[in-house]
């Protein structure tokens, strides 16, 4: 009887320590098959990716988003234009000079008492100023020395060009470059772009005022 109870205690011993091993192996095998590794792989994998996807989108909207600064502020020029040329009596001879230049001197006066305060920027957006410099600059480099001189018209003595101020007579109206032209952001039939000395100046047209200057733009050509 003390032999069979002994067996018994044995036996219930041997089945506790194997219950034991199969329940401490559940884990082990749990770590080894690699799946916290193989889950957290791909969580990091997908946020590098539209990190970066998301970097590249910030730089397609930082120019997006300048150039649209850009244009909203065009847009509020060409309302003051409109306005102030609803002002001006309109022509009654297209072929008298005499005539056109009188219209021409009452739009321009007429613009510039209403941006009276204007300041370089107004127009030529802060956010989009980079954009303008890098333009320029990287199509005066594609240009010969002598291809550079041509494009860049020098200011007679004691002429100063300024934003409200009538675009000097002594310059010449050349075409400017189709090339650079189509870099730029298109302008209404009103304005126009125009290089001066080292400067980008923004031109209405109608009235041959420079509504805005961005300095410095143009790099140093060498004498």
């Amino acid at each position: 009887m003390m032999k069979l109870r002994s067996a018994l205690l044995v036996l219930s011993a041997i089945l506790l320590v194997a219950c034991g091993k199969v329940d401490s192996a559940d884990p082990r095998t749990t770590a080894t098959t690699g799946e916290p590794a193989s889950s957290s792989a791909p969580a990091n994998a997908s946020s590098t990716a539209p990190a970066a996807a998301l970097d590249s989108q910030n730089g397609v909207n930082s120019q997006g988003a300048a150039t649209l600064e850009f244009k909203k502020r065009i847009d509020a020029y060409l309302k003051i234009h409109n306005e102030a040329e609803g002002k001006v009596p309109n022509l009654k001879k297209t072929d008298d000079p005499k005539e056109i230049s009188e219209r021409e001197k009452a739009l321009g006066e007429a613009i510039m008492t209403r941006r009276a305060g204007a300041q370089p920027g107004d127009i030529f957006a802060a956010e989009y100023q980079p954009y303008f410099v890098q333009i320029v600059q990287e199509d005066f480099k594609g240009r010969s020395a002598a291809d550079r001189k041509a494009l860049v018209a020098e200011l007679p003595a004691k002429v100063k060009v300024d934003i409200n101020t009538v675009y000097p007579t002594t310059l010449p109206l050349e075409t400017f470059p189709p090339a650079l032209l189509s870099k730029l952001p298109d302008l209404p039939p009103e304005l126009e772009y125009r290089i001066v000395g080292r400067s980008l100046i923004l031109r209405d047209v109608k009235a041959n005022l420079i509504v805005d200057v961005l300095r410095d733009v143009v790099p140093t050509i060498p004498s």
